[in-house]
């Protein structure tokens, strides 16, 4: 949800003191770039330093460096997990924008940071990180038209909107190469607030003629020359002991992940090396710079043609952006892109539009591939098809993000090996961390099983770290009509507030390969959502073995019923059973009761091994009371991907197809 405003954001940082100075930027185009620069200037400067851009590139904590290294998943978590708890206890109801605004000023302020580098999320004016109390400098980088439906239908518009960041008495550095109408706009806010205006002259000799020298593109130059004017205004004496000369060897080692990164996919593809290129050009200003970039670098004189992987993200302009980008004779894959991690507002455009505009623009269909949301498929279609030739992979910042993810995981051992641990209750959070049984919402039946449920996610997390093929999957939907919160989510939440991960070694990328499966409203569906989910998430693998954490007393139910009907071959099964205390050392009719209730629910799986029964059905329905999807799949073509035969149900679950082909079961065999 974008919902613009500074009333949440204010309330929500009423707690989090803002100790360090803070480098504000705005703009279009190379805001990041110039947040990358200053950044890289300030930590070689010998001054602590912390930046928060976005969006992210694989996780949410990418958007935060402490001294040009990422924060780590644990510091990321526990910040987030106290500011969510001040959402819920305010009643606030921030944006997913806002509580990560948040979580980045909360851990600027537990690192001790000198100085804060934050690139504005979404305009300027109303943009979340426009709560900053101490700026040092704001900047203005190349503004351009795009999100006219928030900030407005014209540059001038834009631009005012941007202006938002600038404060009396903190000196404003602005891109000069925007236009005169934009300079003026700019230059007329700074004089109404009593900002000084400062516009770099890079055309002039000095540091703009170095920055030419030293190999950067026109635009690089640009970003440099703001980034480095606003780092000598913010702190002048270490400026003076570190001049451009001697920043940029460092400047030169700085790789800003999407633009203009040179890669190597083969993992990916199989083939040999070639050049491939990932740039995030999502409005037709950057396309602009991209395509002057392959014409100088890759189509070269003779005008060769560049083999084209493009996303977008609904609503852009993508006539403008393919007419900039495409020439007859290219090839072009299209691809969704993955969901965005924190962002649900973000969707992918079809790709089926994309071709339609490339063939507008001179593209033929016979060098066109539509790839769906296959990333691997279309980056391997696209290799093929290049031959010796150029890849270019562009179109959104988002599909920068998930080929990281493609390649990431084609980099690691293969993933075969799911974890889950089956959610049976909801933290719904507290000064405890889950040891007092009042922070949870459960049964009245299961009143003494919250110190079992933490050691279910104590194990699992166990399991994870001791194998590197491993993917954990808290598993369980929001089944409480006190929240939306899902059992999932809650498990999760509760191992960032004990810092259980902190089990795992330091370093080990193992907290990577965590996955939320926040729909199941049974044991059966634990099962079956998290094998869709294993699959979604190594790109299109199944298990080779499971791993159920459970109630010991569940294990009948869990293997013998529900992986026998969902017909994983039961050798590639282990089970971690962890009983409450009263079901092992217990007796009398507490243990006889919990026992027979076991033999009621085995009895009614044996009956009805799907769970498609009336009996069955119903409870998952009373569960489901935020109407929560109960597909398998996200859409046709996913299913058709999987290879798996489904059939829906009535109460619109998705349903296992007796004696349908279950692929995880041949891929074993």
């Amino acid at each position: 949800m974008i919902d613009l405003g500074l009333a949440r954001i204010s309330r929500l940082l009423q707690h989090t003191p803002q100790t360090w100075k803070a480098i504000h930027v705005a703009g279009t185009n190379g805001k990041g770039s110039i947040c990358a620069y200053l950044s890289a200037m300030l930590t070689a400067s010998g001054l602590s330093c912390a930046r928060f851009t976005s969006p992210h590139i694989i996780d949410r904590w990418d958007c935060v460096t402490i001294n040009e290294k990422p924060v780590s998943e644990t510091v990321f978590r526990e910040a987030e997990s106290l500011v969510k708890q001040r959402d819920r206890e305010g009643q606030i109801g921030a944006t997913e924008f806002e509580l990560l605004t948040a979580t980045a000023f909360e851990i600027f302020h537990r690192q001790k940071v000198e100085y804060g580098v934050i690139e504005v999320g979404l305009g300027g004016k109303l943009d979340a990180t426009n709560a900053l109390k101490h700026k040092a400098v704001t900047v203005i980088a190349k503004i351009g038209l795009d999100h006219q439906s928030f900030l407005g239908n014209t540059l001038e518009e834009i631009a005012l909107q941007k202006a938002g960041i600038m404060r009396a008495g903190v000196p404003c550095v602005v891109d000069g190469s925007n236009q005169a109408s934009v300079l003026q706009v700019l230059r007329d806010h700074a004089k109404e607030v009593g900002a000084p205006f400062h516009c770099p002259n890079l055309d002039d000799g000095g540091p703009g003629a170095l920055l030419g020298k030293g190999g950067f593109e026109p635009h690089q130059v640009q970003n440099l020359g703001c980034a480095y004017h606003a780092f000598y205004l913010a702190c002048p004496e270490k400026w003076r002991e570190n001049n451009l000369i001697k920043l940029l060897p460092v400047i030169k080692q700085l790789q800003w992940p999407g633009r203009l990164q040179m890669l190597d996919i083969s993992k990916i593809t199989s083939r040999p090396q070639q050049k491939v290129l990932l740039d995030g050009a999502h409005n037709t200003q950057s396309a602009e710079v991209l395509a002057a970039y392959v014409q100088k670098h890759l189509r070269g004189q003779d005008g060769q043609s560049v083999t084209w992987v493009l996303a977008a993200t609904q609503g852009k302009d993508m006539d403008g952006i393919l007419g900039l980008l495409l020439r007859p004779g290219d090839r072009v894959a299209a691809v969704r892109f993955e969901p965005v991690d924190g962002m649900p507002w973000v969707k992918a455009a079809d790709p089926t539009e994309l071709l339609r505009v490339a063939s507008q623009h001179g593209v033929d269909a016979a060098r066109q591939h539509n790839a769906g949301e296959d990333v691997r498929d279309a980056l391997t279609w696209a290799s093929g098809a290049a031959e010796e030739g150029s890849v270019v992979i562009a179109g959104s910042l988002y599909l920068v993000s998930s080929h990281t993810n493609v390649n990431a995981r084609a980099m690691s051992p293969p993933l075969n090996h799911l974890v889950i641990v089956c959610g049976h209750a909801i933290w719904a959070g507290g000064p405890k961390n889950g040891w007092d049984e009042g922070e949870w919402l459960i049964e009245s039946y299961k009143a003494g099983e919250t110190p079992t449920f933490i050691e279910h996610i104590k194990a699992g997390v166990k399991v994870l770290g001791e194998d590197e093929r491993a993917v954990l999957i808290f598993s369980g939907g929001p089944t409480r009509k006190e929240t939306q919160l899902s059992e999932a989510r809650s498990y999760f939440n509760l191992a960032v507030a004990n810092s259980y991960f902190n089990l795992i070694p330091e370093g080990s990328p193992a907290t990577a390969r965590l996955v939320l499966e926040e729909r199941a409203l049974d044991s059966y569906y634990n099962i079956l959502f998290s094998l869709v989910e294993f699959w979604r998430f190594t790109g299109g693998i199944w298990p080779e073995r499971i791993t159920i954490v459970s109630h010991a007393f569940k294990r009948t139910r869990l293997v013998d019923a529900h992986c026998s009907a969902i017909g994983f071959p039961l050798e590639g099964i282990d089970f971690v059973g962890i009983n409450p205390p009263g079901m092992d050392a217990g007796s009398g009719d507490v243990k006889e009761d919990a026992m027979r209730g076991v033999q009621l629910a085995v009895g009614q799986w044996a009956e009805d091994p799907h769970g498609v029964g009336e009996a069955l059905a119903s409870k998952r329905a009373q569960r489901n009371c935020w109407n929560v999807d109960q597909h398998l799949f996200l859409h046709k073509q996913e299913r058709l991907r999987s290879g798996v035969q489904t059939r829906m149900l009535e109460d619109g679950t998705e349903a296992l197809v007796d004696g349908g082909v279950r692929p995880w079961a041949l891929q074993i065999n």
